[in-house]
């Protein structure tokens, strides 16, 4: 049985920013496993809030590598989008004033240009975490 309530635009949107946010919290515990090896293990059945303030504890220990401000910038963002997360995959579908299948989050509707924006903001903070892996992590 197909599902064609929700455009193939939106469904795609919706899908990519959950797959952008997928890549950026595994960027994180990737990260956190080099701050800390063995930490994928203990990473692998947390929620992303969990790794956010791992990873925000690792990067300020006294003997983690010197990184720069926006490498701990990035670390603060991903634990703020979290909350981005939680409100798109724990929104509930509803009909938009122009009739078309939508999300909602607290009455607020998710939009196309919303889930770009987001999926943009999840790929600009995974690229700098994944810059810190492959520079001072590395």
């Amino acid at each position: 049985m197909s599902d064609d309530r929700l455009s193939d635009d939106y469904a795609a949107a919706l899908g990519r920013a959950i797959h952008g946010f997928a890549r950026l919290e595994w960027m994180a515990v990737r990260c956190c496993e080099r701050l800390r090896p063995g930490a994928l293990d203990e990473l692998s059945d947390r929620t992303a809030g969990r790794i956010a303030d791992t990873l925000i504890h690792l990067l300020g220990r006294p003997d983690a590598p010197a990184v720069s401000e926006p490498v701990r910038k990035a670390a603060r963002d991903f634990e703020f989008l979290v909350g981005t997360r939680n409100n798109l995959v724990h929104a509930r579908p509803g009909l938009a004033p122009d009739g078309t299948e939508a999300l909602f989050r607290d009455g607020d509707q998710w939009t196309l240009d919303e889930f770009t924006r987001v999926t943009a903001t999840f790929a600009a903070c995974e690229q700098v975490l994944a810059d810190a892996l492959a520079g001072p992590l590395a």
